[in-house]
């Protein structure tokens, strides 16, 4: 009897262990994952929204800081004003009467569009972010001639009031290259013109 009574109780201490380990095992589990989940939620994902915020932004910058249109030059510098802070927004006001002159005298109308986007660096305690953001920009003249070319800005971004980031300084890296060129159609002399064409069955002289 006493043989019998030191095996169960060697089996049920055997068990005891046993749940006993799955039990740590499993409570060490919850609190790798646990960790790893508020991780993603409290960290990774505010710091992977920011970046998203400041790219898309200083994209809507770099739009915005080449696109103008002679025939509605305040809507032209309100988005400008949207996208820039610091130094930029005391450039833009300095300048902004002779811009508004030459553009009015060309009567041009610029519109960007980005090839590529990156930032190169970010610091979300100090709300900074460098970028760099390449474009194609496309101006028409009124004579229909155009040119398309390709601007590489470099930017420093700042964030402001409800998470939105402006441009604090722009750069052109290099020169523009051209992508394409459409020259204006050369005006056609009154003797140069083509002799009309008589209707089908009018018969000649």
């Amino acid at each position: 009897m006493t043989e019998t009574t030191n095996k169960n109780d060697n089996t049920l201490v055997a068990a005891t262990v046993a749940v006993s380990v799955l039990l740590a095992a499993a409570l060490v589990a919850a609190g790798w994952f646990g960790y790893g989940w508020a991780h993603a939620a409290l960290v990774e994902k505010p710091a992977a929204d920011t970046r998203e915020a400041a790219l898309a932004d200083a994209r809507q910058a770099a739009i915005n800081l080449n696109s103008f249109d002679a025939g509605n030059l305040d809507e032209s510098f309100a988005d400008i004003e949207s996208s820039v802070t610091g130094s930029l927004v005391d450039d833009l006001n300095a300048t902004r009467a002779q811009l508004a002159q030459q553009t009015k005298d060309t009567g041009a109308v610029s519109r960007a569009e980005v090839l590529g986007a990156t930032l190169t660096s970010l610091n979300i305690d100090d709300g900074a972010a460098d970028a760099l953001v390449v474009l194609a920009t496309t101006t028409t003249w009124p004579n229909q001639s155009s040119s398309k070319v390709r601007v590489t800005m470099r930017m420093t971004m700042e964030e402001g009031e409800n998470g939105v980031w402006r441009a604090a300084t722009a750069t052109n890296l290099g020169s523009p290259s051209v992508l394409a060129e459409t020259p204006a159609a050369a005006p056609v002399a009154p003797g140069d013109a083509p002799a009309p064409v008589p209707p089908s069955g009018s018969g000649g002289p």
